[in-house]
């Protein structure tokens, strides 16, 4: 686990699962911080707290998979608000208490201190947070999921930009709108007010990120030859083929 700082008011951190890293984040303004995904566990939460002092307390779920949300509790009092998309609340009636009932029952004991705390005010298309000196804009992209968001900080040029890009490649599901998620994201790409792109994995990097996700789906889509690195992991390697297996 590591806390980087991006700038003044920024600072994401990030964990090597077993299979796979992941990436959450800390936006800190004048009177309110946002973390944005609390990630698996509530012990990642805690090197936020000094950061987040007696500000007041938001936190925004990019999407509604596991190792994005699970950390929620982690913090000594609720968080004031808890915003996703309306989508991403829907999943906490379905899959997402599923998926900690089976991880709890694989790993006993390991997961005891999850409590899964559902959003609290969802939106639809996109909304604006005012932190104080800062402004985050959420904007739905459906992709990886159908509750997916992405985050942008207008002030610094950061786009927060969840599961929706991924290096070397996205995770395609059986759902996902594959031509709505290749059209927002050109929207991003072409997008000169984006300067810095944070996706939850891989590198950190420009709006080349996204035209890298764009090419992999496009050619996803339309059946062609795509060229992967030759050195993956095995997680990369079953997402690749598991992809292609939808696609087809």
């Amino acid at each position: 686990m590591s806390l980087k700082q991006i700038n003044e008011n920024l600072w994401v951190q990030e964990l090597q699962l077993d299979i796979f890293d992941v990436r959450g984040a800390l936006i800190v303004g004048n009177e309110r911080a946002v973390v944005w995904d609390t990630l698996s566990h509530p012990r990642y939460m805690k090197p936020y707290l000094p950061l987040i002092d007696d500000k007041e307390l938001w936190v925004v779920y990019s999407h509604a998979d596991w190792d994005h949300i699970w950390g929620t509790a982690g913090f000594p009092l609720p968080p004031t608000v808890i915003m996703s998309h309306a989508l991403c609340l829907a999943r906490f009636a379905t899959d997402v208490p599923k998926k900690l009932a089976e991880m709890q029952q694989g790993e006993p004991g390991l997961w005891d201190d999850v409590q899964l705390q559902p959003p609290t005010i969802t939106f639809q298309e996109s909304v604006s947070i005012n932190l104080g000196g800062l402004t985050i804009e959420l904007s739905f992209l459906p992709g990886h999921t159908e509750d997916c968001i992405v985050a942008f900080l207008p002030e610094s040029g950061v786009a927060l930009m969840g599961d929706t890009i991924e290096t070397p490649f996205p995770v395609v599901e059986q759902a996902s709108p594959i031509p709505e998620w290749i059209h927002r994201l050109q929207g991003w790409a072409q997008n000169k007010r984006v300067t810095t792109v944070i996706p939850s994995h891989g590198p950190i990097g420009g709006r080349d990120l996204i035209t890298q996700t764009i090419d992999y789906l496009e050619k996803l889509q339309a059946g062609e030859e795509i060229d992967v690195p030759d050195h993956l992991t095995d997680f990369y390697r079953e997402t690749h083929q598991s992809n292609l297996g939808w696609t087809r």
